[in-house]
């Protein structure tokens, strides 16, 4: 708070005490009318702006002039009067001062997972030779979850996407999920093989919570020649397009952070140019509607007549339909990556 914005509040405060000073003096009010507890609107303002610190002097400033007020115009029983006004005051600034708090917490943890959220889902992705790629990410209208996205440049010169899904709600879940976004990052800038990148995240995670936190993945790799490959650990697979097959993985797909010594194997395919894949979390294959659930086959004929577009304007027509499809408020985080080669000479 600036120096002048502070002189401009304590003033308020001022004036507002004097003013009902003024008032309970030039009306010769009688004490029991109650006026002098107004002054509780200047000990309120002092504790909402400036905490117990503002609050305090108001309290006693209040009291002063109560007192001051009391001499001009004699009040019975003015000890009594007194300390009934000075624990009514001091009440009012403790619960404007305490609401005060927890007002400023919840402000600094909303803008914290805001942070955290631009970091796990950032709005623009970093230029891809020969890939096509867009993200779209809403989250949860009851908080935040874990869900992340990252598409990165391999050492090889390929296109690394991970898409992830922490298991959880709350900060906790979007702390993890920055967590390993960074840890995927890390190992991305030396390594492009899918599961080596799956394991490498794993272990990591072991390291880190010792297997109490656990994370679902599918990482792909896509080259230039429209070689796709991709490892899975515990994550709906991803579609091809235009045929929206699902492309199963190779060999077992636990859940990453369930044990050290994990293996993840790679599957591959070619793509031609009017193909591509479709990564996503399953709070979209989770979206209900009444008592119908979206499910893999919903989300199919979602993406069916958008799969000629470019990546953007897939992902981006998907996410209208799949809210005006759903049921409000929506329960988890939405994320839902798009992959494609460009034309040869795009």
């Amino acid at each position: 708070m600036s120096a002048a914005s502070s002189r401009a509040r304590i003033a308020w405060v001022c004036l507002a005490a004097l003013l009902v000073f003024a008032i309970w003096v030039t009306l010769n009010a009688h004490p029991s009318s109650g006026i002098a507890f107004f002054y509780a609107v200047s000990v309120g303002l002092a504790a909402w702006w400036g905490g117990w610190r503002w609050g305090a002097p108001a309290v006693a400033g209040c009291c002063g002039l109560y007192v001051l007020g009391a001499a001009i115009h004699p009040v019975p029983h003015l000890g009594l009067s007194l300390l009934a006004r000075l624990l009514a005051f001091l009440a009012v600034a403790t619960v404007i001062g305490v609401l005060r708090e927890r007002v400023a917490v919840l402000e600094h943890s909303a803008e914290e997972l805001e942070a955290i959220r631009a970091a796990l889902t950032p709005s623009a992705l970093p230029e891809l030779p020969g890939v096509d790629a867009a993200a779209a990410f809403v989250p949860s209208e009851h908080g935040v979850s874990g869900d992340f996205y990252l598409v990165t440049n391999g050492p090889d010169g390929s296109t690394v996407a991970v898409v992830g899904d922490v298991v959880g709600h709350g900060p906790e879940a979007a702390r993890l999920a920055t967590f390993v976004r960074a840890r995927f990052a890390a190992f991305a800038a030396d390594v492009s093989d899918p599961a080596e990148l799956l394991a490498l995240a794993n272990r990591a995670l072991v390291e880190r919570a010792g297997g109490s936190e656990l994370i679902s993945a599918v990482c792909l790799r896509l080259r230039d020649a429209g070689t796709l490959s991709w490892a899975i650990a515990g994550h709906p697979p991803p579609l091809r397009i235009p045929a929206l097959d699902a492309l199963a993985a190779e060999g077992g797909t636990f859940l990453l952070g369930a044990r050290e010594d994990l293996l993840f194997r790679n599957a591959e395919i070619s793509l031609g140019e009017a193909e591509g894949v479709v990564a996503y979390t399953d709070g979209v294959t989770d979206l209900r509607r009444g008592r119908a659930l979206l499910g893999p086959e919903g989300l199919a004929r979602v993406l069916a007549p958008l799969t000629e577009l470019p990546a953007g304007a897939i992902v981006a027509r998907a996410e209208e339909a799949l809210l005006e499809w759903a049921d409000r408020p929506i329960r988890d985080d939405l994320c839902v990556l798009v992959l494609k080669p460009k034309p040869a000479g795009a």
